[in-house]
């Protein structure tokens, strides 16, 4: 102790204290730069699978919305269009009804042609007022008449073209007074509208089988957002995990094509009876009828469309989704471990990321099947991780 100050002397001068933080530093400083990089190539590998991530989600939904758009179209064309079509130009009013030989009773044109299953119609109908409005339901319940084409009554397992179909019946003939002008006007009306309408499907699908031959869509989204390597030196074999995923686009349960889950139904040729007027001798007609039989497949080859349906197997298939394993290379890291062999999946050999995408509509407890019958088009492409 200093005499006179009375404080005790320091036995360790400050200058000798700074060697205790030599030792600590020598192991705290050398793990921090680790840890540091490890957050840093952590972050590099995470930010390249989220990348991959979301170039995939994207390809698959991209693609998706292509059946989206064939199966909502192709509803409108196999229910609404005919149905609002036939309904505004022969429903009375403003069309005149027809009056019965009997002398008793009338009959509208719109009636006669839908009770010969010339067009399918809305189950809520209402009889001379405009055509229902079904934005608000979810399944539109537009449908033949099932007494005349019960091939349509359910959804067809195959192609069902109709060898001879009467557009205006021999009963129908006899019992309404419809002169013979008249049904060819008719006739003309009818292979008019569903000419058109064929071409608006034949169009569809074209498009659609055009879109889904390589699944450009999936590999053009995919090569702009993920822009790997291999994409840029081959970009033909871009997204080729993702396409050829089990269980994904090119699979057999999810092929659509002509003859393979989609069908396209015809009739053959067409009969209709009137009665002809004979100038005022006696009896003052007479009931003919198409003499032979109007062959359709002189408009073109297949006959004369009526319906487009895809099968139940490929409906379902697209309600539980379809699978998009893409794979991806893993960047090399500081440490040196091959990631790419530790963190391949077994779908592609090497690290994937999955997307499950769908098309539904709201008939979910009816197989997904808004196509035929109950023609809804409100199918919407769905992406679940």
């Amino acid at each position: 102790m200093n005499g006179k100050t009375g404080k005790t002397a320091s036995f360790w001068p400050t200058a000798r204290r700074s060697g205790q933080l030599l030792l600590p530093s020598l192991l705290i400083i050398p793990s921090l730069l680790l840890f540091v990089y490890l957050l840093f190539e952590t972050t590099k590998v995470s930010r390249e699978k989220i990348r991959q991530q979301f170039a995939t989600d994207s390809a698959a939904f991209i693609q998706m919305g292509d059946y989206t758009n064939l199966l909502n179209r192709t509803a409108y064309v196999n229910g609404a269009f005919p149905y609002r079509i036939f309904k505004e130009a022969y429903e009375c009013p403003p069309e005149n009804p027809m009056q019965m030989s009997s002398g008793s009773g009338e009959k509208c044109p719109y009636d006669m042609l839908y009770e010969a299953g010339a067009f399918p119609k809305s189950k809520s109908d209402v009889k001379g007022t405009q055509p229902s409005a079904l934005d608000g339901e979810k399944k539109w319940e537009i449908a033949f008449d099932d007494s005349v084409r019960p091939e349509f009554t359910n959804n067809p397992t195959s192609k069902q073209d109709k060898g001879q179909f009467d557009l205006i019946t021999q009963d129908q003939g006899v019992k309404v007074m419809l002169e013979w002008g008249t049904a060819i006007g008719y006739y003309k009306f009818y292979s008019q509208v569903y000419s058109l309408l064929g071409s608006v499907e034949e169009s569809q699908y074209t498009v659609f089988e055009r879109l889904t031959d390589n699944f450009n869509f999936f590999r053009k989204s995919y090569y702009l957002n993920a822009n790997t390597a291999a994409c840029v030196q081959n970009p033909q074999s871009c997204g080729n995990d993702g396409v050829y995923s089990q269980g994904g686009f090119k699979s057999s349960s999810a092929t659509l094509r002509k003859g393979n889950g989609f069908y396209m139904h015809y009739v053959l040729k067409i009969m209709f009876y009137a009665k002809v007027f004979t100038g005022g001798s006696l009896p003052p007609y007479y009931l003919g009828k198409t003499n032979p039989p109007m062959d359709m497949t002189s408009m073109t080859p297949d006959g004369l469309f009526q319906l487009a349906t895809v099968t139940d197997d490929r409906l379902l298939k697209f309600r539980d989704g379809i699978d998009v394993y893409q794979g991806w290379d893993a960047p090399a890291n500081y440490f040196n471990v091959d990631l790419n062999t530790l963190g391949k999946c077994k779908e592609t050999g090497r690290p994937c990321v999955h997307s499950l995408v769908t098309s539904q509509c709201p008939q979910m407890g009816s197989g997904n099947n808004c196509v035929w019958p109950n023609p809804t088009p409100k199918y919407q492409t769905r992406l679940y991780p």
